[in-house]
């Protein structure tokens, strides 16, 4: 596991490298595919992700019903998680160097999560310990706080340990445990067939459907929330084959496999259609994930496509790649933001919805702050060695 390469099979364009996509006249495509070229119009989406993330916060301060009923909002937060899952396969593995080693990869993963994630861990532990509540539970509380620091508290069926730390750090949990396994995974699917690719791609959305139909049956025929909700959505194993489908997604476009072309807007619209119809249908388990992950990967290759292609994409102005810059700061800020102001602004006699529209802006602002002053300085002095610093594509690939 030393190079990712070496994991890899030899083929005709060399020892351990992705094949070049080719025309049907076997002859390279020159569309980048394979190339590990940049993907502006995916940074594009990732915003859209962590907004729909904000949103469905946003919802849940402003009508907590939403947290007994389940309704489309919540519904449009869970899959947005699942499209980040999807999105890091895909780019990661289109980014893929064969020459690159386990050790380099990590550390440049570790360089874009971990300052963020400490930071914003050490503001939200040290305002509970300002309000008394850290250490809540005889020291149990504290366990689950450094659980979470150590993006370990997910494999523990505890709300306590859910919920500690910065919440909605619970994903980078599931993220570190992709990054793990990418340089393992990665050569496995360099090395299926084109037959190979779609046939996983299926059997990864099958496993996802198979989910939700197992926590029903067995977990929680009942239908109470938990444990159903950590099984499901957040233990990281279970989030596996999205990770998986989005970079079997990455392999089939860069194989050029002919495949029914679905644009943006059609693709965005079946996400849409699939959460609405579905939240009124499906039981409560099938929001984790199954109830979007087709039209979602639909929509993460019809994106690609746009910049494999050349074609114009709304997702790849400079103001929505800016936002998908920001996204993953935006991630871990916006809940601390919107529940200070809230709490703060309601004690007041605001209204919630006043609360939330004057926090937003200020989400927008200490995300930029954090992306500015923290990852973005980080990522240029650790991810990469000297030799390769400002060497490599940059398409973010945490929510």
């Amino acid at each position: 596991m030393r190079h990712l390469s070496r994991l890899s099979p030899r083929s005709a364009t060399g020892a351990g490298r992705v094949p070049a996509a080719r025309t049907q006249a076997g002859r390279p495509a020159g569309d980048g595919r394979g190339s590990g070229g940049r993907l502006p119009s995916l940074t594009g989406l990732r915003f859209t992700a962590a907004a729909g993330v904000v949103f469905t916060h946003c919802a849940l301060l402003s009508s907590p019903r939403l947290a007994r009923t389940l309704g489309p909002e919540v519904w449009v937060g869970a899959s947005a998680v699942s499209l980040f899952f999807i999105l890091s396969g895909y780019v990661l593995t289109h980014s893929a160097r064969p020459t690159d080693t386990a050790r380099s990869f990590w550390r440049r993963r570790a360089a874009k999560i971990l300052p963020n994630h400490v930071l914003t861990w050490c503001v939200v532990v040290g305002a509970l310990a300002f309000a008394g509540t850290a250490a809540s539970g005889a020291g149990s509380g504290m366990v689950a706080h450094l659980a979470s620091l150590f993006l370990v508290n997910t494999w523990v069926p505890s709300e306590r340990f859910l919920s500690a730390g910065n919440p909605v750090s619970w994903s980078l949990a599931a993220e570190g445990f992709f990054y793990l396994l990418f340089p393992v995974l990665l050569p496995w699917i360099r090395r299926l067939s084109r037959r190979g690719l779609l046939i996983g791609a299926v059997s990864a959305i099958a496993l996802v459907w198979a989910g939700p139909v197992f926590s029903t049956l067995v977990l929680h025929p009942g239908g109470q929330l938990f444990p159903g909700r950590w099984f499901l959505y957040m233990l990281p194993v279970a989030r596996l084959p999205e990770f998986v489908l989005g970079m079997i997604a990455a392999r089939i476009s860069a194989e050029g496999i002919p495949l029914p072309r679905i644009g943006v807007l059609p693709a965005a619209l079946g996400v849409i259609s699939a959460v609405i119809v579905n939240s009124s249908l499906l039981p409560h388990d099938f929001m984790y994930a199954a109830s979007t992950v087709a039209p979602l990967v639909v929509l993460v290759h019809a994106t690609a496509e746009l910049d494999l292609r050349g074609g114009p994409s709304l997702l790849r102005t400079a103001p929505l790649v800016f936002l998908g810059e920001i996204s993953y700061a935006m991630y871990l800020v916006h809940l601390v933001v919107l529940g200070l102001a809230y709490l703060g602004l309601t004690h007041l006699g605001w209204s919630a919805l006043t609360a939330i529209l004057v926090a937003l802006p200020l989400v927008f602002l200490f995300s930029w702050l954090l992306y500015a002053g923290v990852e973005r300085p980080c990522m240029q002095r650790f991810s990469t060695s000297r030799a390769h610093r400002g060497d490599r594509p940059h398409v973010s690939t945490t929510p």
